[in-house]
């Protein structure tokens, strides 16, 4: 009884492995990884930094999760933290997810704690092989938030995702094999709305190595690259 016993745990641990390991992530993948991100405009002038931290990776059901602390830093100094928050991502079977809640600021969240807030999302995915030409499921969140007199709505579509090439791209980092992907996003709260298209740089088992915005003209408004890796 004892040895069938062991034979289900051993049986049940290479299931949820080999589920795990099916999915291609697009973050670190050791525990304590920091990735140091710096922030420019269109001719090279730092506005702000940020760095992505791993903090654990757990099993939960048939995913796997990932929680990533975000340090956003004032441009004009390194120690001045503006925001922090938790972000997730997580594999389940061969895809890996970004929960679109990242779009969604915790700190101006704060503001509605007394109020009633309803949020609906669809996360962005990335199947376990990306190839050139291939295109990716678009990815939206919308949070409604009502409080008697003061209703309002904040959306955010992320559409026409594409895998571009695959490319090699150096930064102050290093140099790394890179999809190159393209996605616009809109976004809107109340009347103002606001369209950019972006261009980003992703590798395996790190994450995004460089992006860029660009206007609706498309015209190029800021670029943000890996400047260091930190284990």
């Amino acid at each position: 009884m004892k040895k069938i016993f062991y034979l289900i745990l051993i049986l049940l641990f290479t299931n949820e492995y080999s589920i795990a390991q099916e999915c291609t992530i697009y973050i670190p993948n050791t525990v304590g990884t920091e990735l140091h991100y710096e922030m420019t405009n269109q001719k090279g002038k730092v506005l702000g930094a940020y760095t992505q931290k791993l903090l654990s990776i757990k099993n939960k059901g048939d995913e796997t999760i990932y929680s990533l602390l975000q340090t956003t830093m004032d441009g004009k100094s390194d120690d001045k933290i503006l925001m922090q928050d938790t972000i997730t991502f997580r594999c389940k079977g061969n895809e890996f997810y970004i929960d679109m809640d990242q779009y969604m600021n915790d700190k101006q969240m704060e503001a509605f704690q007394n109020m009633e807030v309803k949020v609906v999302t669809d996360d962005l995915n990335y199947p376990a092989n990306l190839s050139p030409g291939q295109k990716l499921k678009d990815g939206s969140i919308t949070v409604s938030i009502e409080g008697g007199m003061m209703n309002m709505s904040f959306t955010t579509n992320i559409s026409n995702r594409k895998v571009e090439a695959r490319e090699n791209m150096d930064t102050p980092a290093g140099s790394f094999k890179c999809y190159k992907l393209s996605e616009d996003i809109q976004s809107k709260t109340g009347f103002v709305n606001v369209t950019m298209h972006n261009v980003m740089w992703i590798s395996k088992d790190i994450g995004t190595i460089r992006s860029e915005s660009y206007n609706k003209k498309g015209k190029l408004t800021g670029i943000t690259q890996l400047v260091k890796i930190v284990k």
